[in-house]
């Protein structure tokens, strides 16, 4: 796998560390990011991954023609951001480095969702020529202008109801992001159909989206738009309508080389053989989910049984559809069950060949709990029987930091420890928004996160490989 711009380099480590047998690059143009990525990577003795600090046009040009030695090819939140000149050097590697067989990931600003906020875009960017100080002080003067403009009664605003709200939201984002999303010298916002002809030049074909309910017509569109939508054979055509459909503003579609489509019986096999596991314990597992379309609810009665079994343990599909709940159903219902499942972040897939060493794995999680009590903060581990990442909260990463150094597994001693380690990090709990001073409250509440945590949390990160 290769990563085309790893930011910090926190996914492709996680990967990493998750899939020892698979091979992985990382590359970004940024000296601060690669030297992130490579301590992080070292310090976890991870064997299985490179990073290079290049631009694409740097790998380009020692990407060799029909080398073919990559599988997956990765490019999350990268091409909305990059010049027209990069965008060359990509389909170069693409084209060079791809296997037949192999899948590209892509995620980027696409229309028609953004056509409204260009002119915004644009104001901003001029304020911040004007503005020769930090670019998060730009940004929050142009936000300022633009809710000042509004006030005033400037027709843009008036003819595009939404720009308020999203102003009000973006006031209250993290100013260090904004200037990268919005005054960036390079912002491309796409056409799905000019994506899709860019990497046909890498003769690649457009296989899917990688958010998996927007292949699923009945929860990606609205109703009265469905029966035109599938009746489109044309697959670029019809992703166009459904961006419309759908007033799209971000896409994660994958695109495949020489990746034919599945008969009727070679999809059904594959789908019952695949085996899932639950991501969050089972008391947490909600059935609501969220959609382009909104919320949707899922039946406690068809969703439930889902969940009980796979607290148990990993399940395949064939099993769990022979659940007695589902032989009314068929094969459908589990499928749009678990797809949701999945899509919420609460169940997770388990690759066809589980990885047996988790290790290294291990040592990554250690390394980052180790990391949360010196005060920086990442969220994620490696979840190595799913090959991939889980949640995890700035308390629990703290727990596991205190179980690493030896704290019984109690919740009296547990909460002593976690008191101890938010203590010098300034961590507090919150009430109505302000830090909890009641020390009678604060006790319960420590001694309730250390119990979660005993009961619930360290089983499926057990179960999971992450500890």
């Amino acid at each position: 796998m290769l990563e085309l711009g790893i930011g910090m380099g926190l996914n492709s480590v996680l990967a990493a560390a998750s899939n020892p047998a698979t091979q992985f690059e990382g590359i970004d143009f940024n000296p601060l990011h690669i030297a992130h990525a490579r301590g992080l990577a070292e310090a976890a003795d991870l064997s299985n991954i490179s990073l290079l600090e290049a631009s694409f046009q740097d790998l380009a040009a020692v990407a060799q023609e029909g080398q073919h030695d990559l599988d997956l090819i990765v490019l999350h939140g990268i091409l909305s951001w990059v010049s027209a000149e990069a965008h060359e050097a990509i389909l170069t590697i693409v084209r060079r480095r791809l296997k037949p067989g192999g899948l590209l990931y892509v995620s980027y600003n696409c229309m028609p969702g953004w056509a409204p906020f260009l002119p915004m875009q644009r104001l901003m960017r001029e304020v911040g020529k004007r503005n020769s100080g930090r670019s998060d002080k730009s940004v929050g003067a142009a936000i300022d202008l633009a809710q000042a403009l509004a006030k005033e009664g400037a027709l843009y605003f008036a003819a595009n109801t939404g720009l308020a709200q999203r102003l009000e939201r973006m006031a209250s984002m993290d100013r260090g992001y904004l200037p990268h999303e919005y005054l960036n010298a390079n912002w491309h916002i796409f056409h799905f159909a000019d994506v899709a002809e860019m990497f046909g030049r890498a003769k690649l074909d457009f296989v899917s989206s990688a958010t998996l309910v927007e292949n699923a017509d009945g929860l990606a569109l609205p109703a009265g738009a469905r029966t035109r939508i599938e009746a489109e054979a044309d697959p670029i055509f019809k992703e166009t309508l459904r961006d419309l459909a759908s007033n799209k503003q971000f896409r994660r579609d994958l695109f495949g080389r020489g990746t034919g489509a599945l008969t009727g019986q070679e999809q059904s096999a594959l789908i019952a053989g695949t085996r899932f596991t639950l991501a969050v314990p089972r008391a947490k597992v909600t059935f609501t989910f969220p959609t382009l379309m909104g919320d949707l609810s899922g039946k406690a009665e068809l969703y439930g049984p889902i969940a009980d079994r796979l607290a148990q343990g990993p399940a395949s599909f064939s099993e769990i559809a022979a659940l007695p709940v589902f032989q009314a159903g068929g094969a459908g219902t589990v499928l749009q069950a678990l797809t949701l499942l999945v899509h919420g972040g609460q169940v997770l897939p388990l690759p066809a060949t589980p990885t047996m060493d988790f290790a290294p794995a291990q040592r990554l999680n250690s390394v980052l709990a180790e990391k949360m009590s010196q005060g920086r903060t990442y969220n994620f581990l490696a979840a190595p029987l799913a090959g991939s990442g889980v949640q995890a909260t700035n308390l629990e990463l703290l727990m596991l930091s205190a179980l690493r150094a030896g704290t019984r597994e109690t919740a009296d001693t547990m909460s002593a420890a976690l008191t101890e380690r938010m203590q010098p990090l300034g961590l507090a709990f919150l009430t109505d928004g302000k830090p909890e001073t009641e020390p009678r409250v604060i006790r319960a509440r420590t001694e309730g996160e250390a119990h979660g945590f005993l009961t619930e949390k360290l089983p499926l990160w057990r179960q999971l490989g992450v500890i």
